[in-house]
Parts: structure tokens; C-alpha cells; sequence
């Protein structure tokens, strides 16, 4: 997963003709109307060049036009809401075509989007796949926290952690030494993981879940990205609800590691995403609040 810059934002807002002021990160280069939460978002907008959702955009009462859509406003969506299919009620929708410039799943793939909003971040996550295979977190975007602006303490940060359908808690804690020096470390859910019969041991469906994943201590970078924590990912067979499950989808071997940046002022929020588990759960979006 890349973090969006604002500056690559802000280019994209000019061409659709909005300023870069302060709420352009807001922009995400969809517009939309009729989102609700718990239902996925089913228009199609391009991002960077790139087209998301159906890719023959066609009308869906209520929610999308059979216009590709070049601007979206966030703040559409409501905060600290989950939009996007929300487990077997939820509702999906499968598109058996794909745009030219859509390299990201293979013909009769569903492509459908979970969009998770802070008041300075937001989390992209793709039900179907990315550019590669179960990699769902598309986008992380938002007001990066500017450097030298924190405030020495310790810091504790909560949300949620989802991919294409699990989803959990997430906990983060950060340590502020400095004005850009911190240290973080924390822990992460995700309830419902799902080996399909067709791939279990059993022939049966087997759900599980991470209940206590850790997210290792490291030190803040001041990167080109913002400020960032990269660090390694645990999760052992006592942080699993079911370990023969963990084991069997390759959990024990996972080299799972972590980004995260800090958005707002002074470090008010903070996202990323977890890649590296096991393909059955794929790349992992992590996005939360100071406390």
C-alpha cells in the first residue's frame, strides 16, 4: 500500500477544478450521491489514473449515475463509519467487466469498495483484490501531521482494522520524545476469517479469528510520505481463536510488517495497513483516533 500524498491530491483537484485549500484531501476524486452505511459504495471513479468499482458504470437507484466519476467529496460519508458489504447481510455487487486501464483483478472478478472516514484520514479498501493478488487496501489518504509539530507524551489510538470482509479492533500507542521523535507500538483484531470449504482441511467451512495481533515497537521515520511508523507484525497461535486453523493457512510463516502515518494536527489521527498475512486474509487497512 502507498500513502497518498496531498501534493498528488491537490493536482488531481485543480484538473477537476476544486482549490487546494484545507479540506482538499477530502477530495477523492469520486461524487456520488445516496451512501449508506453498511452498503457498498457502487459507483466507478478514477483515482490516479486508474479506475475503481464496476467498471461499465451503469445507474444503481439511490447511490450511482452511469457517469465514471472524476470527484468525490468524503465528506459525503458520514465519520467513523464502515461503508461497504458488512457481512452475510451485507450487500455486494459483482461486475463482469473490467476498464482498459483496470489491471487490478482478472475478467468476472467483483469489484466492490469499504470506505472508512476519520475527520482528518480515510482508508480505501477493495472487497475484491488490488494490483496483486489479496492485496485489498488501495488507498490511505489524508492531512498528513506536519513535521516538528508534536507534543512529548504518551498517546493512545483507537479504531478499526478491516479488509475485504473481516474486520476487528485496532489500538496503537505512541510515545513522543521529541517534536518529530516518537516510538509506537500496538495490537490489532480480525473476526471472521473464513476458510472456504472448497479449501478446508474439513470440507467445511472453518471461521476464526486474530484476537490479539501485535504490532511490534518501532521508532517514527519523517519520510517524503509524512511521519511514519514502519515496524513488524506477531501473531502467534495464542493470539488466534482457532491455532490448527492459523496453522493451516500458513499463519506460522507469515512475515507480516506494518506501516502507519500520523494525519491531523499534532498527531490527532493515525492509518495504515498491515500486509504480508496469510493470502486468506490478505492486506489489512488500520485506522484510528487519539483517545
Amino acid at each position: 500500500m502507498q500513502t497518498r500524498k496531498l501534493g498528488m491530491l491537490a493536482v488531481a483537484l485543480l484538473a477537476a477544478g476544486f482549490s487546494s485549500g484545507a479540506s482538499a484531501w477530502n477530495q477523492l476524486n469520486l461524487n456520488q450521491n445516496g451512501n449508506a452505511a453498511n452498503a457498498p459504495y457502487l459507483g466507478s471513479f478514477n483515482y490516479n489514473g486508474q479506475t475503481y468499482g464496476p467498471s461499465t458504470a451503469q445507474t444503481v437507484p439511490g447511490q450511482a449515475s452511469s457517469t465514471i466519476a472524476n470527484t468525490f467529496d468524503l465528506n459525503n460519508l458520514q465519520a467513523f463509519k464502515l461503508y461497504g458489504k458488512d457481512g452475510a447481510n451485507g450487500h455486494g455487487h459483482n461486475d463482469i467487466l473490467l476498464s482498459s486501464n483496470d489491471n487490478s483483478a482478472a475478467a468476472n472478478a467483483p469489484v466492490v469498495y469499504r470506505f472508512y472516514r476519520q475527520n482528518y484520514s480515510a482508508a480505501v479498501v477493495n472487497l475484491s483484490r488490488g494490483t496483486e493478488a489479496r492485496h485489498f487496501v488501495k488507498s490511505v489518504v489524508g492531512q498528513q501531521t506536519a513535521a516538528n509539530t508534536l507534543v512529548n507524551g504518551t498517546y493512545n489510538y483507537a479504531g478499526v482494522a478491516f479488509t475485504n470482509f473481516p474486520r476487528g479492533d485496532f489500538n496503537y500507542q505512541v510515545r513522543v520524545t521529541g517534536p518529530s521523535s516518537a516510538t509506537g507500538q500496538g495490537t490489532f483484531s480480525l473476526n471472521e476469517i473464513k476458510i472456504p470449504a472448497s479449501q478446508s482441511s474439513t470440507g467445511q467451512d472453518i471461521f476464526f479469528n486474530i484476537n490479539s495481533g501485535k504490532l511490534n515497537r518501532t521508532a517514527l521515520a519523517v519520510t517524503a510520505n509524512g511521519l511514519v511508523f514502519n515496524g513488524n507484525v506477531t501473531v502467534t497461535n495464542a493470539d488466534v481463536s482457532n491455532a490448527a486453523a492459523w496453522t493451516e493457512i500458513g499463519g506460522p510463516a507469515s512475515n507480516a510488517k506494518y506501516d502507519l502515518t500520523l494525519f491531523g494536527p499534532q498527531g490527532a489521527e493515525i492509518a495504515g495497513s498491515i500486509q504480508g498475512l496469510p493470502d486468506r486474509i490478505g492486506s489489512t487497512a488500520i485506522i484510528g483516533t487519539k483517545q
